[in-house]
């Protein structure tokens, strides 16, 4: 198995990421159809390739501001994302940020390559306004224990980014006192999403979890 890590690897990844069949990013989109976020201002860590924001800006808010550590993903969703009220900064995720009084914070297939979740959803913490809210989708962790993580073919082999497994029971520890878990979400492989879930049809796929600022 040939590794990289998160910046080689999402720079190579950037020019096909969106023009793949990736089952997790098909099955987010499914899940979000059901998701009703509210606000002006909305942060989303590690953004990859905008391609939530115009999701987040059809439901009305005002500033999209999307952080990621890859400058070829940033370069992707400058180009995907045209629209004045998105704006994309490069940055580790996890780093302090000088953002504040967000509604609310999306990570969406982020957590999967933090081996310690704990400073992104401190970053977020420190964004997101009292009351607002913390949206996560990631890979669920029955399918990270089969063996499913992120990777991507380049140059006829199969690359693989850095993926650890958490429980729901970590990342509400994890939370700490800075948010108070709302619900968690199993969703099951729907192969009409990506013809790559049939092999895990009846199986959870992805993990939603929503999450209020104390």
């Amino acid at each position: 198995m040939k590794t990289t890590d998160v910046v080689q690897g999402y720079d190579l990844w950037a020019s096909t990421y969106d023009h793949i069949d990736n089952p997790l990013v098909a099955m987010t989109a499914v899940a979000m159809r059901r998701w009703h976020p509210e606000g002006r201002r909305v942060l989303e860590l590690g953004c990859g390739t905008g391609r939530n924001a115009p999701f987040l800006l059809a439901r009305g808010f005002a500033e999209y501001v999307g952080v990621d550590v890859s400058p070829g993903m940033l370069a992707q969703a400058a180009r995907n994302v045209p629209d004045a009220r998105a704006r994309f900064v490069r940055s580790d995720a996890a780093e302090a940020l000088e953002l504040a009084e967000f509604d609310g914070a999306l990570l969406s297939l982020v957590l999967e390559h933090a081996e310690d979740v704990a400073p992104l959803l401190a970053t977020a913490a420190r964004a997101v306004r009292s009351g607002g809210w913390l949206h996560i989708f990631e890979i669920h962790p029955r399918w990270r224990a089969d063996g499913g993580r992120a990777h991507f073919a380049h140059e006829g082999e199969d690359l693989y980014l850095p993926s650890y497994l958490h429980e729901v029971t970590e990342l509400q520890a994890a939370m700490g006192a800075a948010w108070t878990l709302v619900s968690a979400t199993d969703w099951y492989a729907n192969p009409s999403a990506s013809a790559k879930l049939a092999r895990r049809r009846g199986q959870p796929v992805l993990l939603e979890l929503a999450a209020v600022r104390a």
